[in-house]
């Protein structure tokens, strides 16, 4: 098999009809290509950013393809590689992984982070370990080998993730957030749920989300333009069943999210709050409030999606918990 660069703008739809020959039968194909497209467009399109994609062809087809994108705001001598398909040919790996880290070496690239496709703020991770349950909206699409590929490739650093399910959640109810949850109000603090996110909603979202993430592996600090591309409110929209919005008199200091799976699963993204905010129980009330209306909604399982390990909601009760799903990012020192 051939691998060699090629024009970045030249061969996306080559990329998209290996990405559906690869995951085309799955329920969530169409939401993931888009956000694939979304963060190729990120990168070929960014000032930022230096793209260089790779592509592995045999008769005339693409058969592998990874990416090293380069990114100004990460530290000096670090980029990422992403956009990773491989068959499962270990061969053809290797071949992939040597041209990806020379192109780096020459670059003068000595950290690699990934897979990430674009930023840490797109779809990344391979999955690890699975219940063998289909992916749920939103969650990255990756063949199970991938990890094994990447492993053999000697990592300096993994980087752990989980998606876990509770049901029923009722356990939550009982344990957290029902204190802080009803003295909201003479605290001076509120929620306010809704099902269509504005400017000045996205806008606040981002400044948040910035603050609160700054110090994650792997962060890169996007403009407003860029993080509305990304997340904009005709997006979150479409695909949110609600966001529910803290404020603190009329300023909102933290936010989380919702996405409905299907009748009887619900979704439950980052609860975020700011930092000088946090320890007054706010994230318990956000997550009393959205699982307090998850049940009256009828909905019977809750699903947490991408947690980092060592993330504060492994401070909820552990009763019922089931982790289905478990991811990883890697460092390379080369």
């Amino acid at each position: 098999m051939e691998i060699k660069p090629y024009q970045p703008d030249s061969s996306t739809d080559s990329l998209t009809q290996l990405l559906r020959d690869t995951y085309g039968g799955s329920k969530h194909f169409d939401y993931f290509l888009a956000d694939v497209k979304k963060a190729h467009a990120f990168c070929i399109g960014n000032g930022n950013i230096s793209f260089h994609p790779l592509a592995g062809s045999e008769d005339g087809k693409m058969r592998a393809h990874v990416a090293l994108i380069i990114d100004k705001r990460l530290p000096a001598g670090e980029a990422f590689f992403g956009f990773l398909e491989s068959p499962k040919d270990a061969s053809v790996f290797n071949a992939l992984w040597s041209r990806l880290v020379k192109e780096a070496l020459d670059k003068g690239v000595s950290v690699l982070k990934g897979p990430v496709n674009g930023s840490i703020w797109h779809q990344y991770r391979c999955i690890k370990e699975s219940d063998g349950s289909d992916l749920f909206t939103s969650e990255p699409f990756s063949e199970p080998y991938y990890y094994d590929f990447l492993t053999s490739c000697q990592p300096a650093a993994e980087i752990p993730y989980y998606s876990a399910y509770r049901d029923p959640f009722d356990v939550v109810l009982r344990v957290i957030g029902e204190d802080s949850y009803d003295t909201l109000a003479e605290r001076g603090f509120s929620i306010r749920k809704t099902g269509r996110v504005a400017s000045e909603e996205l806008l606040a979202v981002a400044t948040i989300s910035k603050t609160v993430f700054c110090g994650s592996w792997g962060y890169t600090e996007l403009t407003e333009r860029e993080f509305a591309d990304l997340y904009s409110s005709e997006k979150l929209t479409a695909h949110l069943n609600a966001l529910y919005v803290l404020y603190k008199g009329d300023e909102i200091i933290g936010f989380c999210g919702t996405l409905k799976e299907d009748e009887r699963t619900l979704i439950c993204k980052t609860i975020c709050v700011l930092p000088r905010y946090q320890g007054l129980g706010l994230g318990n009330a956000l997550a009393h409030r959205v699982h307090l209306d998850a049940k009256k909604s009828g909905f019977e399982r809750m699903v947490y999606a991408l947690i980092r390990d060592g993330n504060k909601i492994q401070n909820f009760p552990k009763e019922g918990a089931v982790v289905f799903r478990r991811y990883a990012a890697f460092e390379f020192h080369l």
